[in-house]
């Protein structure tokens, strides 16, 4: 009894350090069709779809971090090599930096943000090959945010080489995990 005690004290005393990991849970592929970057240098640009609806973690979680595949879709046109990835849990109330540009026959509907003031929604960085799967690692105080609140909209800031309109990007084989 007194080793049960002192086992269930020590897991108490690991939760509120936040130390406890929890289970992997599966979460939908996401695919972005992505705007040509050219003319984007210096911008984070929100698509509107949200890439986590429906995904909401309890408010005790931290921690949360998105492990998966991304995969780089272009006609043959597009160059992009890396892109910083950022997060919203809505594209309402936006800051004075931000401004929604609307749907033409050559672009979808999206928010252009300056990348100075989004440092904080960044959570991580993409490397892409065309046609060719990369691991990659989401995290940070944005994305708990986005899971706490059950939606999340990606942004993009396009690092190395560019996109064409209808080039997609395709997130897949996710996985998260939280810690307590």
């Amino acid at each position: 009894m007194r080793r049960l005690l002192l086992t269930l004290m020590g897991a108490a005393l690991l939760t509120g350090c936040g130390l406890i990991p929890t289970p992997r849970v599966d979460v939908d592929d996401v695919s972005l069709i992505l705007p040509a970057s050219g003319p984007l240098a210096g911008k984070v640009v929100y698509l509107e779809r949200d890439a986590l609806a429906g995904h909401r973690i309890p408010a005790a979680l931290q921690q949360l971090t998105l492990d998966g595949q991304a995969t780089y879709r272009t006609a043959a046109l597009g160059t992009l090599r890396g892109a910083e990835l950022y997060v919203r849990p809505a594209l309402s109330a936006l800051p004075a930096s931000c401004a929604v540009s609307p749907a033409t026959p050559t672009a979808p509907r999206m928010v252009v943000c300056d990348a100075a003031g989004e440092e904080a929604q960044r959570i991580g960085r993409l490397t892409l090959e065309p046609g060719q799967q990369r691991a990659f690692t989401l995290g940070g105080p944005a994305l708990d945010q986005a899971a706490r609140a059950g939606s999340g909209y990606f942004g993009l800031r396009f690092t190395e080489g560019q996109s064409v309109f209808g080039d997609s990007l395709n997130l897949s084989d996710i996985t998260a995990r939280a810690r307590l």
